[in-house]
């Protein structure tokens, strides 16, 4: 049969150009919520800051029936970031709990801690309390040695023992401003000296757990916006059925327009961050009922820094000039690309809107164009993959993936037959060339957009147009069988793979652990140290396969 091969036969999914970028002016986005964390180690003061909150709540409060406590009182004239308060209303701070993931002790001798909350509200004359646009709250944790979960595991102190604090405030444009806000209300609630909070400030500790940048605009514009980020979410979106679009849903209708969460937004040009971006559209609750003229019935374009991927370290406090630039970059772009411009911003209380200052951004161009290259060099690579001699491992596999819109390594288990670990092997092969992506826990092998999905589709269609279900069925049968017969299925070769494959692995698969393993000791083996690591972290290892004694070593425990 005669095929024809993707258009650009020597394109290289690496060496794709970079997206161009063009110095843009425009209205600054402003700074919105924010969040910054530390860990005070005090433990050995005579009462932690956690345990100083702990008596403070026992003191006013006593009973959870009773929450909230009012536990200071604010002069906003002490404070440069607070607004008079509405009138006949004064700022006080309010203390509540609730119970925490960690505590001592296991099983029906386990008793939980409890979290903390400082929480800025305005109060009346009735004693009353309401919240307000300026925000500020903490939330005080302990950080003990002897604090476990209740299964037993201990809890892991990152940055020491101590007290951790974190700070959520609104209208902040410094991380400064952040930890500053934190400071004052524990000066306020505990009577706690600043120096001393800084003396036992760890520096490593401070990080940030939230930042956001936005622009209001006028509602005539949200049908654009909205395409705009619908467009952006087609070219950087996993295939099938994303988080994007399961969070959308539950969203309420008519408050949330459009999401987009990714880690990728540098494919578009921008800045590589290693930590999550999401930009939303969105209005207030019951905005069409909120008449014209007030800013909360026009929409919100917003990105913020949402969390990083694993077990990363959170951006530090440092580093916050660095991912608001980032930030403030996407919302620019896109309302650049929607052809929102100054005359369309609306200002609220907050924020100046068209009179907001004019600032310098990296805006990227050609977006288009260098994805679409992008995907020509996958399918390429699809192509060449399925193709490969003598085996058609590489091909079934593919062709779950683009079938399912993304599957689970179970799934591709059942499906083809092969072991778990041929196909450990051969998805973190596609992943390193970048025919497909592994994402969430547990693992989804997806194709990196919906564009190089379809692509992939007819491309596999194409190689083998007479294969149906039902062949694929037949040699995923014949596989397992091959492996039932054999004692001792240890090669990943085993599951028709071509040479280079089986020069490349030999590990075994899952489901063959149980029996006839062979083991041997690390310094007989034809191995180096950082090819044993190398192989664990690109998984053609799992982590049951290898070995460490304990105990004689207490620090590897």
């Amino acid at each position: 049969m005669s095929i024809d091969a993707p258009s650009t036969p020597d394109a290289s999914i690496g060496s794709l150009p970079e997206p161009r970028l063009e110095d843009r002016h425009g209205p600054e986005p402003v700074a919105h919520g924010a969040a910054v964390q530390a860990v005070f180690n005090d433990v050995d003061r005579e009462l932690s800051v956690y345990s100083a909150v702990h008596q403070l709540w026992y003191e006013v409060v006593g009973d959870r029936d009773e929450e909230p406590g009012i536990v200071a009182e604010l002069d906003e004239r002490d404070h440069e970031w607070l607004d008079a308060p509405t009138p006949g209303r004064e700022w006080v701070v309010k203390l509540t709990s609730s119970r925490w993931k960690a505590g001592t002790g296991t099983g029906d001798d386990y008793s939980a801690y409890y979290k903390y909350d400082l929480t800025l509200r305005e109060r009346d004359e009735d004693g009353d309390l309401y919240k307000t646009g300026r925000a500020c709250s903490l939330r005080v944790l302990p950080q003990f040695a002897d604090l476990n979960y209740k299964d037993g595991s201990n809890l892991t102190l990152q940055y020491g023992e101590g007290s951790l604090v974190r700070c959520s405030t609104t209208w902040a444009d410094e991380a400064e401003e952040v930890e500053g806000r934190m400071f004052d209300l524990l000066e306020a609630a505990l009577n706690v000296d600043r120096g001393r909070l800084l003396a036992d400030r760890d520096q490593e500790s401070r990080r940030i757990q939230k930042a956001e940048a936005h622009h209001r605009f006028d509602i005539g514009w949200k049908r654009q916006v909205v395409e705009t980020l619908d467009r952006t979410r087609e070219l950087i979106a996993y295939g099938g059925m994303s988080e994007i679009d399961a969070h959308q849903k539950r969203q309420r209708e008519g408050y949330l327009e459009a999401l987009v969460d990714a880690d990728r937004w540098h494919l578009l040009g921008f800045e590589r961050t290693r930590f999550d971006i999401e930009l939303k559209c969105y209005q207030a609750a019951g905005w069409a009922e909120i008449p014209r003229e007030d800013p909360a019935h026009h929409p919100k374009l917003e990105a913020s820094f949402a969390g990083v991927d694993g077990d990363g370290a959170l951006p530090h406090v440092d580093e916050w000039g660095e991912v608001m630039s980032t930030l403030r970059t996407v919302v620019s772009s896109h309302l650049d690309w929607s052809g929102v411009g100054r005359e369309e911003l609306v200002a609220d209380d907050f924020q100046d809107g068209p009179g907001l200052p004019e600032y310098r951004y990296p805006h990227p161009a050609g977006r288009r164009e260098q994805l679409r290259e992008r995907f020509e060099a996958v399918s390429t690579e699809v192509y060449r993959e399925a193709l490969k001699a003598n085996t058609q491992a590489v091909y079934d596999i593919l062709t779950v993936i683009a079938t399912e819109s993304g599957a689970s390594y179970d799934m591709l288990e059942e499906r083809t037959g092969l072991a778990r670990s041929t196909i450990r092997y051969h998805v973190s092969r596609l992943a390193e060339i970048g025919v497909c992506e592994k994402i969430s826990n547990p693992v989804l092998v997806v194709f990196p957009s919906p564009a190089a999905l379809e692509s992939s589709k007819e491309i596999l269609r194409r190689i083998y147009p007479d294969d149906q279900i039902e062949n694929m069925m037949e040699r995923a049968e014949e596989r397992r069988e091959r492996r039932e017969e054999r004692d001792d299925p240890s090669s990943v070769g085993d599951d028709d793979q071509d040479a280079d494959d089986l020069e490349d692995s030999d590990d075994a698969g899952d489901d063959d652990r149980s029996r006839n393993s062979e083991w041997e000791y690390f310094e007989d083996l034809r191995l180096e140290a950082h090819q044993l690591a190398n192989a664990l972290e690109k998984e053609y290892l799992d982590g049951d396969e290898v070995r460490v004694r304990t105990d004689r070593r207490s620090w590897v425990e």
